[in-house]
This record gives C-alpha cells, sequence and structure tokens, in this order.
C-alpha cells in the first residue's frame, strides 16, 4: 500500500456572529456567563439566507484546490449531518460547482459530527490503494440552522467548513495511522422529517460519559496501541469541540497536557461546526504546526462512535502556509448581527404559504 497524506486544506466560515448575551437575553434559559467562562463560547457563527452546507463546502473547497495547485480530482467525498436535501446528492452539486468533470468517485457521508472524518478514511483508502491520485475531502455543517429557537445549544449552535486534498505527492502531513469505532448511542437525534436536533437523553455529565468521552477513549486508545505511543509522542491533540470545553476536558481525561490541545481551539468564536469542527480544529493546528512534528486527530459523533487518526507534519508544511489564508484571519474578519437578523437570516419562524397578495 502507497503512503497518502494531505496536500492542501481550506476552510469557509460565515462572516456573520451573534453574541450569546443576544440570544440568552431573549429565551431567559441560561446565564451568558456559565456559557462564556464556564462552556467557553462568546459567539456563534450566523448563517446569511444565501449559505449552507453546499456554498460553505464549496468555498472551503476551491480555496483547499487553489492551495494545492488545482490538482485534477479522482475523488470527492462530502461529509455533513445537516444535508439540505433529504435525497439529492449535494457532493454531486459541489462537484459541478468546481468544474472537476463527472467521472470520479463521489458521494455524500452521513454519520453524524464524525462525517467528516468518516469521508477523511474512504479518500485516504482510495489513495493508499492507487484507486485516486488525489481526492478531495469536505467537511461541512450548518447547527445552527437545524437547532430550535429556545434551544439551551442555541447560543453556540455555529456553521462552518473545512476541505482537504489527499495525495501521495508533495504531502504537507502524513498520515501515518487510523482507527476506528462505533455506537449505537442516542445522545442526540434529528429523525427522518424533523428539522432540529434534539436530545436522546437527559443532560448532563452521564450523557458526555456514555458518549463523547467514552467513544472518543475507545478511538485515541485503539490508535495509540496501534502505533505503539502514547500521549507524549505527539506535538498536538484536536478534538471534537462543540465549545471549547469539550476538547479541553477530553485531553485531560486522555491524558494529555493542555498546550497539546490549546492550538486547536476555534469554537469559541464560531460555534458548533458539527462534522466541520475536528477538521477545521486540524487546519487550526496545520498553520502553525512546524515539519517533523506530531498530530493526533479524534472526532465524535452522535449515536456513530469515534475516528481517530495520527498524522506527520512534512517540510512542505512551510511553502503551504505561505500560501493559505489562516483560519485566525478568517475567525477575526465578522460582522456582528442582532438576535432577530440572526433567525431571519436562518429561517427560523417561516412565513405562512399564503397565495400572492399585496404583501409580497
Amino acid at each position: 500500500m502507497m503512503k497518502a497524506g494531505i496536500v492542501s486544506y481550506g476552510s469557509a466560515i460565515p462572516v456573520c456572529r451573534l453574541k450569546i448575551e443576544d440570544v440568552v437575553g431573549v429565551w431567559k434559559n441560561a446565564e451568558a456567563t456559565l456559557i462564556r467562562d464556564h462552556l467557553g463560547v462568546s459567539e456563534r457563527a450566523v448563517l446569511q439566507a444565501d449559505e449552507d452546507v453546499i456554498t460553505l463546502g464549496a468555498l472551503a473547497a476551491q480555496r483547499a484546490l487553489e492551495h494545492g495547485g488545482h490538482p485534477e480530482l479522482d475523488a470527492l467525498y462530502l461529509g455533513t449531518c445537516t444535508n439540505p436535501y433529504e435525497s439529492r446528492a449535494s457532493a454531486a452539486v459541489i462537484l459541478e460547482m468546481l468544474g472537476q468533470g463527472y467521472d470520479l468517485y463521489c458521494a455524500d457521508i452521513q454519520f453524524a459530527g464524525k462525517s467528516g472524518t468518516s469521508a477523511l478514511q474512504i479518500g485516504q483508502a482510495l489513495v493508499r490503494a492507487g484507486m485516486a491520485g488525489h481526492a478531495l475531502i469536505i467537511a461541512a455543517d450548518a447547527i445552527s440552522r437545524h437547532t430550535a429557537p429556545g434551544d439551551l445549544t442555541e447560543s453556540y449552535a455555529g456553521a462552518g467548513a473545512a476541505a482537504l486534498v489527499l495525495g501521495r505527492d508533495k504531502v504537507i502531513a502524513e498520515i501515518d495511522a487510523t482507527f476506528s469505532c462505533a455506537a449505537d448511542v442516542a445522545d442526540n437525534i434529528r429523525p427522518q422529517g424533523e428539522r432540529y436536533i434534539r436530545s436522546g437523553m437527559g443532560l448532563g455529565s452521564d450523557k458526555n460519559s456514555i458518549g463523547l468521552e467514552e467513544q472518543t477513549r475507545r478511538a485515541v486508545h485503539g490508535l495509540m496501541d496501534q502505533l505503539k505511543t502514547s500521549p507524549s509522542d505527539f506535538d498536538y491533540a484536536v478534538f471534537q469541540q462543540n465549545v471549547t470545553a469539550t476538547p479541553r476536558s477530553l485531553g485531560r481525561h486522555l491524558g494529555f497536557r493542555d498546550e497539546q490541545v490549546e492550538p486547536s481551539l476555534f469554537a469559541g468564536s464560531i460555534g458548533d461546526t458539527g462534522s466541520a469542527s475536528p477538521l477545521l480544529g486540524l487546519i487550526q493546528v496545520l498553520d502553525q504546526a512546524q515539519p517533523g512534528q506530531r498530530i493526533l486527530l479524534a472526532s465524535y459523533g452522535f449515536g456513530a462512535g469515534s475516528d481517530a487518526l495520527a498524522l506527520t507534519v512534512t517540510d512542505a508544511i512551510v511553502e503551504h502556509q505561505h500560501r493559505a489564508r489562516p483560519l485566525a484571519a478568517q475567525l477575526g474578519a465578522k460582522r456582528y448581527v442582532d438576535y432577530g437578523t440572526a433567525i431571519k437570516y436562518e429561517f427560523k419562524y417561516l412565513r405562512p404559504d399564503y397565495a400572492l397578495t399585496a404583501y409580497l
């Protein structure tokens, strides 16, 4: 089997932001200080009316292809749990938008919050097997549009997209190994025909310990056993981050130091980005990593389990860092909106479907 790794990357973040005080000020269902100080989120991304998984995913993909020298693709996989269509293939729409032709492997991957890393594993397997020279992996989610008004998580439900080009040449981070586990844990669910994500079990520490912590631990330990490594062998650790408190807690739970986790954090200013979360954290690290450094990446998806990957940064990272716009710069480019504008942009309250009148 040939080696494979990341050739280039790109990301896309909505420019609009909503402060948590504006959300809890309306619903009075939480304390702003609790969300800001305990969960570590001060604001979240707001989708505009023309933004969704497809538009954000396409933008992140365009940037990844540009940074990688516009390689010819043999595969494209989109990982998402908030697909704007229930049956239509969003990956094919993005493929058309990119103008990459028709003759390649292409599919949507839906596996909750680890949809992006699952797509990454598929792309890596195709490249290593010689079935694809380059594979484009996109992870995108619009959690904010699928969180009900007044829900306790509404203040940190965000959106974003990450894209990775995988290949065998000019690799900036080689994928050393992967490990996965799956479990049917109904911590969060979105049944067919329903728009909003809701909790399938009681809130609190038990929910995290049964799902997030247990499954991430299983995947990370499985990966480290496979590689005969320990937390101290990695320079960075990247975890799923619905809020910044989550990766910090996971890192300590698994034996990683805070300084290994902190460089990957971004959710404090855009909130929960779902499937994009672990890959955006990886991009945040790649923006600052040095050749030879090692990265552990672990995702988690509700009712899905966890994926863990180990990567080693190569000398080619330096040139890519000069070409790519850092994720931190995108996080800083923002425009604040109020709560009324946010729910209008995200269609939280839909206008009744009347016949044409003078008011339309």
